[in-house]
């Protein structure tokens, strides 16, 4: 199997809407795919489709004293995701000191015995704590997530000399950084993107997600803009990445 890690390099940069619309564009590309989302935010579900009142996830489960792995879904489209679940921040913090053990993630992911092609695609916070300090170690990829801005480029910036995956080698060597919601007609973001790329050189993917009003009409349709809008720029850009990542990953 293949692990992707996407990570905002803070919150509110479109982390869950990538991860929902590449994972949907590999599975009709004909890829097997599962989707695992370690955000309490617990919006990943929407875009599948999910019910607004449907609390259930494997975090939940947990807390539960339920198996985590009878929270998977499967939407209409045939992608198979793990949505968090509906917990409080007590419950939250219980959780990541309670029962999430050193390698339980990968030792969770090992025992689903999933066929060797299969991506796992890891809907990681930015923030990081037990489980997403696991995600990203058990990545054979991590995509992080930029806004052409001045908060992201300070994140970056932190970043590169020094939070954890500054620090290590292993993880910068597979990190990989993307641009969202850029404004094609704002000058500050086409300025911010040749700093970026200035920065990040080789690191930086060839694709850019251009900010789409059918990325916003689609999650508000419980669905991805590549179902809700399929011709649209963004749908396009998405298809391209997707491809992209085919390429890296040899699949």
């Amino acid at each position: 199997m293949s692990i992707l890690c996407i990570q905002g390099m803070r919150s509110g940069v479109g982390v869950s809407t990538i991860v929902a619309n590449v994972s949907r564009i590999l599975q009709d590309l004909g890829q097997n795919v599962l989707v695992f989302d370690l955000n309490p935010s617990n919006l990943l579900r929407l875009h599948f489709n999910m019910d607004w009142q449907d609390a259930s996830g494997w975090a939940l489960n947990m807390i539960e004293n339920i198996p985590w792995n009878s929270a998977g879904f499967q939407c209409e489209q045939g992608v198979r995701f793990v949505p968090f679940g509906q917990i409080n921040y007590q419950y939250y913090q219980s959780l990541l000191a309670n029962y999430i053990s050193e390698n339980w993630l990968i030792e969770q992911l090992n025992t689903l015995d999933l066929p060797d092609n299969t991506w796992i695609i890891l809907n990681v916070p930015s923030e990081l704590n037990t489980l997403s300090t696991q995600a990203l170690n058990s990545s054979d990829m991590i995509l992080r997530v930029l806004e052409p801005g001045v908060a992201c480029f300070s994140q970056l910036i932190n970043s590169i000399q020094s939070d954890y995956i500054g620090d290590d080698l292993s993880l910068s060597n597979k990190s990989f950084y993307l641009i969202n919601k850029l404004m094609a007609d704002s000058e500050i973001d086409q300025e911010m993107v040749l700093v970026f790329k200035n920065i990040l050189v080789d690191k930086i993917i060839p694709v850019s997600i251009h900010f789409d009003e059918n990325v916003k009409e689609a999650f508000a349709h419980k669905t991805t803009v590549t179902l809700h809008a399929p011709n649209s720029a963004s749908a396009k850009e998405f298809r391209r990445m997707s491809i992209w990542l085919m390429s890296r990953f040899n699949h």
